[in-house]
């Protein structure tokens, strides 16, 4: 059994009292805490290494929401620790192999490069072993999975559609911006922002609560690019009592606020590009995930698409 300076497998990644207990036992064990300084430095990488894949796997406009991408970082780095503190892929034994040379020459001698091939070889072969052994039945639910996602479209614009046209008629934009704009920022309403007991904040368009806000507002962890680098930050949001008093809202923010955007009409490109310039978002893919959006909305609504 590892000592307690390990990694806690039933811990949450973002406990910083795992540090703690690791600076802890430093005091009083320098070869557990040399293992769980290790094992931290190789979750670490892990996470790096699942943030890369993440990135080059291609996108869904379904799941692209502040809140879903804050979730799967989460998720990564909670992955990335229970990887790591079950054996992870070898980096931890050579990093604790090298802190422990000089005072154990005869490590020198172990052939520990082939330990952690084996230890990179059996997850890759017991994951593609575990993928050719699903049963059919998982396709079924990765279909209807999918068949989920098409629904979401038209429940998403049926259920928001009569006060998305109000709104737009007050600004001169056309609903299927106000609907694209909103669906980007809840993953089609699937995603939305809640409070920390789970209760909706109909906040449709990831408005946040600055010091002039004088209305109900709820604390959020979301992703913020800073220099073109996500980031964590725990953010507030503004809460509603209904998704009208968030459209109605939306509209006196952006009316003063986004000018530019308001002044595009029905150009989603436009609007796009105007939203980010203004600050109203950081992340740098912003303008091609909205007009991606727009192009779905556009087709239930049945108008041309933008980015074609």
């Amino acid at each position: 059994m590892l000592p307690r300076a390990t990694l806690d497998s039933q811990s949450i990644s973002a406990d910083p009292r795992s540090l703690d207990r690791l600076r802890a036992s430093s005091l009083n064990n320098k070869g557990a805490a040399a293992q769980g300084a290790a094992q931290q430095f190789e979750a670490l990488l892990l996470q790096q290494m699942l943030s890369a894949m993440r990135k080059a796997a291609p996108t869904d406009e379904f799941d692209q929401s502040a809140a879903s991408q804050t979730f799967k970082g989460m998720r990564d780095q909670q992955l990335a620790q229970n990887w790591a503190q079950s054996g992870g892929i070898g980096f931890a034994k050579l990093i604790v192999r090298q802190l422990n040379i000089q005072d154990n020459p005869a490590l020198l001698q172990q052939p520990l490069l082939s330990e952690v091939r084996g230890a990179i070889k059996r997850p890759l072969v017991a994951n593609a072993a575990a993928v050719a052994a699903k049963p059919a039945a998982e396709g079924l639910s990765v279909a209807a999975d999918s068949k989920a996602k098409l629904d979401a479209v038209p429940d998403f614009v049926r259920k928001l559609g009569d006060a998305a046209k109000s709104t737009a008629a007050n600004l001169g934009l056309s609903p299927h911006l106000l609907l694209a704009h909103a669906a980007l920022e809840t993953g089609w309403g699937k995603k939305g922002i809640k409070s920390s007991d789970g209760i909706e904040s109909h906040n449709l368009f990831g408005i946040k609560a600055g010091s002039g806000w004088q209305g109900k507002t709820v604390d959020v962890l979301t992703t913020e690019y800073v220099d073109g680098i996500a980031q964590k930050r725990i953010e507030k949001f503004r809460a509603y009592d209904s998704y009208a008093d968030s459209m109605a809202d939306y509209a006196s923010l952006i009316k003063r606020r986004y000018g530019a955007a308001v002044a595009q009409g029905s150009d989603a490109i436009g609007f796009a590009k105007a939203l980010v310039a203004g600050g109203y978002a950081t992340d740098p893919q912003y303008v091609q995930k909205l007009t991606r959006v727009a192009d779905r909305v556009a087709e239930q609504l049945g108008l041309s698409r933008v980015s074609a």
